[in-house]
């Protein structure tokens, strides 16, 4: 049971923060030097509030826990309140920022800064939760038909009963 619910907490963060605003993942060539890194972190965190994920990671966290809140009843309120107290959402987002840096050179930054002002960017920004919140459950849907389908033929090849 508490392997399950662990696993539980894990998968949903997963995946409530993979719905977060994304763009594409472009391979860069180097990584900017230490001396760049801080200019390009300033950035980072300007796009970040720009497309409001600086504040998605709060709201997603709580929208995780009132989930496992009603998958899990019988876990305490004072757990939740000692989980959220741990939550240090300033290190989570400089630990996104990374991820950023990663991925992303200063002028790529630069390029989605200015296409998420324009208004197809706010579009998608203000679109795009309810995008990944409706894809999701296609999503969760789709996975249980096709589970289902397939212990039945599971089921009919006698493999299971």
């Amino acid at each position: 049971m508490k392997l399950k619910f662990l696993y539980s907490v894990s998968l949903l963060f997963t995946l409530s923060f993979a719905a977060t605003p994304a763009v594409a993942q472009t391979q860069v060539s180097y990584l900017p030097s230490v001396r760049n890194r801080s200019e390009q972190n300033n950035s980072i965190q300007k796009l970040m509030t720009i497309t409001g994920e600086r504040n998605m990671t709060r709201q997603v966290t709580l929208q995780t826990i009132n989930t496992l809140k009603n998958q899990y009843p019988q876990v305490p309120q004072k757990f939740w309140d000692s989980f959220l107290a741990e939550m240090n959402y300033e290190e989570m987002n400089q630990r996104i920022e990374g991820i950023y840096n990663k991925y992303f050179t200063e002028e790529d930054i630069q390029g989605m800064i200015a296409f998420y002002q324009t208004p197809l960017g706010q579009k998608i920004i203000s679109v795009l939760p309810q995008l990944a919140q409706e894809s999701s459950k296609v999503g969760q849907q789709y996975g249980i038909e096709a589970a289902t389908r397939a212990i039945k033929k599971l089921q009919a090849a006698g493999y299971i009963r």
